[in-house]
């Protein structure tokens, strides 16, 4: 499994890139500022941490 970013909610307080132990995500920058993008889904070690911290529960884990 590996998370999955909802952008229709997803706000760029970037929590999920800071607190990630296995840098799944990556920054990216948009025109409406800074966003978190799963830039290494193979990584994840579902730990839930990313969903824990995000402001707005933009993020869930998906199967492969």
């Amino acid at each position: 499994m590996h998370p999955r970013i909802d952008y229709n909610k997803c706000v760029g307080s970037l929590e999920c890139y800071d607190i990630c132990p296995v840098d799944v995500f990556d920054a990216e920058e948009t025109e409406e500022g800074k966003r978190a993008v799963v830039a290494r889904p193979e990584d994840c070690i579902e730990c839930e941490q990313c969903i824990e911290v995000c402001p707005t529960d933009a993020i869930e884990l998906v199967e492969d």
